[in-house]
């Protein structure tokens, strides 16, 4: 059998009382492995449009997760749409996508660039759909989170966009460590100083408690910059936003 690579767009599985649609997504990533269904390749962050005409629960952001399979399509879906029916809040919205090798990514990725400098509507994300023959569903309330998992298909299938959330190893890393032991212990593939130049491995890093890879190029980069209280310390160049995991 061969591997088929998957990006899934969830959006809108929360209530102001319940935990984000990022830990449902990455609950959704752990049960994909505990189950062997396939290996995560990540969860990713985006942000989209911030309006007062928009209703959020928690700022404008939708999450994919890219994954690799030997199952079908068919079997992708019915897997995450059971799960988010199963997991998300009741009263929310939830809206789930998944884009394929099939798919028309770049008029993925269009939408998702278009839901980032404006409003768009739940028509706007059947037609994209349609269009990008990306498998889009609607799972209870108002179907609003169509919109934002369409984004999260197509902006992670562009792979310049959003910031990792959850990969593999990331959450364990803490305190003060090196370039070498951050590559052996996860899956970030680039470790850059302010030049772009990879740093050594035994180059010294605090990590301040947050790691967050952004997405550079399909792959998870850390950019690094020297601390200002001391020169031979790396720390990184993304902190960590308030109310944000």
């Amino acid at each position: 059998m061969i591997s088929e690579r998957f990006v899934i767009g969830v959006d809108d599985t929360d209530t102001p009382d319940v935990p984000g649609t990022g830990t449902l997504t990455r609950a959704f990533g752990a049960h994909v492995e505990a189950t062997a269904f396939g290996t995560v390749l990540g969860v990713t962050r985006h942000q989209l449009w911030e309006s007062d005409k928009l209703s959020a629960t928690n700022g404008n952001r939708c999450y994919a997760i890219a994954i690799e399979t030997e199952r079908d399509i068919l079997d992708v879906e019915d897997l995450v749409v059971d799960f988010v029916r199963a997991q998300a809040a009741q009263g929310a919205n939830p809206g789930v996508a998944v884009l394929s090798r099939h798919s028309d990514m770049p008029h993925a990725l269009a939408f998702g660039r278009r839901a980032q400098q404006e409003l768009m509507k739940l028509g706007d994300a059947e037609r994209y759909a349609a269009e990008s023959n990306v498998l889009l569903r609607g799972l209870g309330g108002s179907r609003a989170g169509m919109i934002g998992a369409l984004s999260a298909a197509g902006l992670r299938g562009g792979g310049k966009d959003g910031r990792y959330t959850d990969l593999h190893g990331l959450r364990e890393l803490a305190g003060r460590t090196t370039a070498g032991e951050i590559r052996n212990r996860t899956a970030i593939e680039h470790i850059l100083n302010e030049d772009g130049q990879e740093l050594d491995r035994d180059d010294a890093i605090d990590t301040l408690g947050w790691i967050r890879p952004r997405v550079e190029e399909g792959h998870p980069v850390l950019r690094l910059r020297r601390s200002p209280e001391d020169r031979r310390i790396w720390v990184p160049v993304d902190r960590k936003p308030a109310g944000r995991a």
